[in-house]
Order: structure tokens, then C-alpha cells, then sequence
């Protein structure tokens, strides 16, 4: 089962890349496989147990690092399959635009989620470079950086971006953060270098040459597919960014932690679904993580305290874009999590802020 599970992703790129090239019947068989396992099997089969026995761990890391050459070769058959449409006056534009859909979903699944996990290993320079290549398809290089100097260091808190506040739309949401991960980011880099006596407008900034990765996948779909394949791309990369952040959204979603105070498995939503969890690496034992930051995916445990999401990564970032779902699934949650879960400053601050009325 070990075997299935941490292969899983890898299994969709690979379908994905076929379904594209073939087209047709091909590219819609993709399409309902990847979706019918992401939506609709996640929440029939329900939350998986511990594996008893996980797979070795050469099999694991090997499932991370060819993540990025299947990417590329993703890229690289989606601006095929706009040459094709070029050529061919009779393949219908909505295929392509399937298509399209399908890699930017792809990029966030598993470029994001990989690149999450390889961001972590900060002594190997290939993890950070395959890390970068990753989230390149997504323009968010810069992840790289704000993930360990910001996201970990402030999740829960008023000064972390990525951490949605109580009755704040998804919209509002990635209105805020996408800016300001980039902000934080350049502001750790420049703080970094001003230490080493650096510049900050030079190579050595990790956010600045980490565009470079996007440029080039950016420059290869316009040598490919001309200006066809680059708005495709551009396209994709921006349903996987908004993805990705959707993802962002619900981990933490209106849970309040205190500047003074240490993280916990309250300020954090699991989720134990067994399909999230084997798409996502893990990912969803996202309290574990937290307390973990630099334990293995396949390491990474259930954590008993932490406040749990009612239904699988995909399904949740569905609700999220409904938010009088969103609002209706999550207020008995976060009213839960106030009265069980929060320590007596962090009631007061909800208080203070307004929030209790916001669940």
C-alpha cells in the first residue's frame, strides 16, 4: 500500500503526459482520473490509517526528485499540444484549455507540495535546485525563502501572510498574500545579506535568481509554442498558483496563536484523509510538520490534539471558493476550537478582534 501511496502523484503526471499527447478520448480519460481520484475518491474512502510498513526510502526520495524532470516534460508536451491545435484547424480550442487546466492543477499538486518538501532540506544544494524548478511553474520561487523565514517562524500570528484570518474570503485571502510572501521574503533575504556585508540587489539574493527559474520555463514556452504557448503557460501557472495558495488557505484557517507563544498542535488543521495525504506527500499531517519542520513526509504522524478538517484537501479548497459553504462548514469548527482548543489570551484576542462573531 506504501508503494501506492507515495507514488501516487507521480502515477497522475505520467498519465496526464499521456492523456495530452494522445488528445481526444485520451486527454478526457486524464482529466476524469485525476479529478474522480482528487474530489471524489478522496472523501468515499475516508481517512487512511498509519502504515505499519512504509516503502523504502530510496523509493520515497526518488518519488520527489523526479518530480522536476516530469514537469519539464509536462511543459513541454501542454506547448506541443498548442502547436498541434496551430496545425490542426479542427481540434477544439476547449481541449486545450482542458489541458491547460490539468497542468496548472499538476504544478500545484506536485510542484508545490514537492517543492514544500525539498525546501526543507536546506544542506543539499540539488533538493534546492530541483525545489526551485518546481515552483518555477508557478512563479513562486521566492516560497523558497518566505516558507522558513516567515510561514514557520510566524504561522498562526497577524505577521504571517499565509495564514488566513477568521471570515477572510479566499479571494481577499490571495489578494493579501501573494504580495506579501513576496515582501517578507525579500525583507529575510535583505536582512541576511546586510549580515554577510552583501548587497541585496546581487546574485547572492535567493529571491532575486530564483526568478530565473520561472524566466526560463517562461522563455521555453515561448520558443516552443510562440506567444500561443507562453499564454498557456502563463494560464496554467496561474490556476496552480491560485491551487496552491487555496491549499494555503485552509491549513490554518481563523486559528489564532499569540506572538508569545510556541506553536502547537492546535494552530493547525490535519486532515486524515487517505487520498489528500498520498497526493500530498503528507502535507496534511500539517501539525506534525509544524512541531517537525524538518522531519520526512513519509515520518510524518496524526497528531492527536490538532483540530481536524471535516472533509479531503480538494474537496475543502472546493468550499472555500462558496464562502457561505466555506462559512457554514467551518463555524462549528472554529467554535469548537475557541472553546476547547484556545488558551484564555488567545480567547481574549478573538474577542478583541471581533472574530467570535465571525465564525
Amino acid at each position: 500500500m506504501g508503494w501506492i501511496r507515495y507514488g501516487l502523484s507521480t502515477l497522475l503526471v505520467l498519465l496526464a503526459i499521456a492523456g495530452i499527447s494522445a488528445g481526444g478520448v485520451a486527454l478526457i480519460a486524464a482529466i476524469a482520473a485525476t479529478t474522480s481520484i482528487g474530489f471524489v475518491l478522496d472523501d468515499l474512502i475516508g481517512d487512511g490509517e498509519e502504515l505499519t510498513k512504509p516503502p523504502p526510502t530510496m523509493f520515497c526520495i526518488a518519488n520527489l526528485y523526479v518530480a522536476a524532470p516530469l514537469l519539464v516534460l509536462l511543459h513541454i508536451v501542454h506547448m506541443t499540444a498548442i502547436v498541434r491545435v496551430a496545425a490542426w484547424d479542427g481540434l477544439a480550442f476547449l481541449e486545450i484549455a482542458a489541458a491547460t487546466m490539468l497542468v496548472g492543477y499538476l504544478y500545484a499538486l506536485v510542484g508545490a507540495t514537492v517543492g514544500h518538501e525539498l525546501v526543507h532540506r536546506t544542506h543539499n544544494a540539488i533538493a534546492l535546485i530541483l525545489a526551485r524548478i518546481v515552483l518555477g511553474f508557478t512563479f513562486n520561487t521566492s516560497f523558497t525563502v518566505f516558507h522558513l523565514a516567515c510561514h514557520h517562524r510566524y504561522v498562526g500570528t497577524l505577521h504571517d501572510p499565509a495564514t488566513a484570518r477568521r471570515g477572510e474570503t479566499w479571494l481577499a485571502f490571495l489578494k493579501r498574500t501573494i504580495g506579501r510572501q513576496t515582501a517578507m521574503a525579500l525583507e529575510a533575504e535583505a536582512t541576511r545579506l546586510r549580515r554577510q556585508r552583501r548587497s541585496w540587489f546581487s546574485c547572492h539574493n535567493r529571491v532575486l535568481y530564483g526568478q530565473v527559474y520561472t524566466l526560463a520555463i517562461a522563455a521555453a514556452a515561448y520558443g516552443l509554442a510562440n506567444s500561443g504557448g507562453l499564454l498557456a503557460f502563463m494560464s496554467a501557472a496561474l490556476f496552480g498558483r491560485i491551487a496552491h495558495e487555496l491549499v494555503n488557505y485552509i491549513q490554518h484557517y481563523g486559528l489564532v496563536r499569540l506572538d508569545d507563544q510556541p506553536v502547537e498542535e492546535r494552530h493547525t488543521w490535519d486532515c486524515r484523509r487517505l487520498i489528500s495525504n498520498a497526493l500530498q506527500y503528507n502535507l496534511p499531517r500539517h501539525a506534525d510538520h509544524h512541531l517537525h519542520a524538518d522531519r520526512r513526509f513519509w515520518n510524518l504522524t496524526n497528531r492527536p490534539a490538532a483540530p481536524m478538517l471535516p472533509y479531503g484537501y480538494q474537496t475543502m479548497a472546493v468550499l472555500a471558493l462558496v464562502p457561505a459553504l466555506w462559512r457554514r462548514s467551518m463555524r462549528p469548527l472554529l467554535l469548537e476550537w475557541d472553546e476547547k482548543k484556545a488558551s484564555p489570551s488567545e480567547r481574549q484576542a478573538i474577542r478583541e478582534r471581533g472574530w467570535d462573531k465571525l465564525c
